[in-house]
């Protein structure tokens, strides 16, 4: 008997000397989504201006309301000197014209900021007047018209597309690019 052990605890050491070291978790992992790695990679800068998330920023018009989330935004959230991450103040930019309907609904909105946090993260509001800012919307030039005849020509180049959805979705960007390289002549 004391044979059938030896070999036992052979095997046993065989299977520890054989052992492949894993690999880091980061690397096995393929591609990720960018909103996965996006919080990493602004925490600094959302931190340097007091927001310990960017959650505030981000969901601003959801907090708010998307009439106030026009009017003004938030800037900078300060915290008392002890380190204690409640009863701060939150400073928000206001457009001078609705500064005064701002600070009406003060209350309210150091309600809905503490409800998002999850705990009384601010207890006052500062304003500052100023102009925010919006970037520029550019519309897209308006294309010109395909003829029939090129409407049809592209219909009749992806009709061999099974897929209804896939032909409609080509026969689209064919259509764009054409009508584009019409411009550009």
């Amino acid at each position: 008997m004391a044979k059938a052990t030896k070999p036992q605890k052979a095997k046993k050491s065989q299977k520890k000397e054989t052992k492949i070291p894993e690999v880091s978790s980061r690397r096995r992992k393929s591609m990720q989504p960018i909103a996965a790695t996006l919080p990493r990679l602004t925490k600094r800068i959302t931190g340097k201006r007091g927001f310990a998330e960017a959650g505030l920023i981000e969901d601003w018009s959801v907090i708010v309301g998307k009439d106030l989330a026009n009017q003004c935004l938030p800037i900078k959230l300060r915290y008392p000197s002890q380190g204690i991450r409640n009863d701060g103040t939150l400073l928000i930019k206001a457009d001078p014209a609705f500064a005064l309907a701002i600070q009406q609904q003060t209350p309210q909105i150091i309600e809905r900021v503490n409800s998002h946090f999850g705990y009384r993260a601010i207890a006052r509001i500062s304003l500052q007047q100023g102009p925010l800012y919006k970037p520029e919307t550019k519309q897209a030039p308006e294309l010109p018209k395909l003829s029939v005849k090129e409407q049809q020509d592209i219909k009749t180049e992806f009709s061999n597309v099974e897929n209804e959805a896939l032909r409609t979705s080509l026969e689209r960007l064919a259509a764009t690019t054409r009508a584009k390289n019409k411009i550009n002549k």
